[in-house]
């Protein structure tokens, strides 16, 4: 009998560590934009694998869609509590914590910024949770061109475009030529002898997310994100395949 109730207590005990912890929830003091908040105890909250157009401020100036993705936010959560769920990363570079947000119908509210347009899928491994439905969310209001993806300042342009006025999130049309390895990243050559240097990016950690590389090399693919230059020359970090669409797999080396 000792013995049963010995085991009995020791299964009780590996049940109640094994129990998840309940979810944190928390009050919405204010948005800053449509991807950034302050909670009541002052933390700043970036929401986890979207990104927003900039509102005007004293280090950035105004992008298209920036007001419209900030007031839909406040309209939806401002002191308001939500539920907090946490990724694989808990701070991101500039101190803020990282979290998907549930509102009070326990709606993802990632999800719904994506839903109508007003963000796109930015996605930093290993914070890959959700990640089919912030997708399929995206492909959505792709298709019904809501929010930015009607908006002029976010159509495609070709490399040869590009500005360095425009420093912000872009979709780039781009034909990867060949592949090099350097430090910590791999790049696709975008350009050799004609004009300045053009690459894209992507970090040797992620290189497991994606398929083979090759399978980009001669397929004209419209890449997601931020240029950046130096010295003449233009590199585009790509964290996740999210960020890559190919636009006619009949053109490449090898489809995916």
């Amino acid at each position: 009998m000792q013995s049963l109730r010995l085991i009995l207590l020791l299964l009780f005990c590996g049940f109640f560590y094994a129990a998840p912890a309940q979810a944190e929830s928390a009050q919405v003091k204010y948005v800053i934009d449509g991807d950034t908040v302050v909670l009541s105890d002052n933390r700043h909250v970036r929401l986890l694998a979207i990104n927003t157009p900039e509102v005007k401020s004293k280090k950035r100036r105004a992008e298209a869609g920036g007001e419209a993705a900030k007031n839909w936010l406040k309209q939806q959560i401002e002191g308001q509590t939500v539920r907090l769920e946490a990724g694989q990363q808990k701070f991101d570079n500039y101190g803020r914590s990282l979290f998907y947000l549930f509102d009070s119908q326990g709606r993802l509210i990632n999800e719904q910024l994506l839903e109508k347009g007003y963000a796109a899928l930015n996605i930093h491994p290993p914070n890959l949770k959700y990640l089919s439905r912030l997708q399929a969310a995206q492909r959505r209001a792709e298709k019904q061109r809501l929010g930015i993806w009607g908006l002029s300042a976010y159509q495609p342009v070709k490399l040869a475009q590009l500005s360095k006025k425009h420093n912000g999130w872009q979709r780039i049309i781009v034909t990867p030529e060949a592949i090099k390895q350097s430090g910590k990243y791999v790049r696709l050559i975008l350009r050799l002898n004609l004009g300045p240097a053009a690459d894209i990016r992507i970090g040797k950690k992620n290189l497991q997310y994606f398929p083979l590389l090759e399978s980009y090399r001669g397929c004209e693919l419209e890449v997601r994100g931020w240029a950046s230059w130096r010295k003449g020359s233009v590199s585009i970090l790509v964290r996740h395949p999210s960020a890559v669409l190919i636009k006619d797999s009949n053109q490449c080396a090898e489809t995916l």
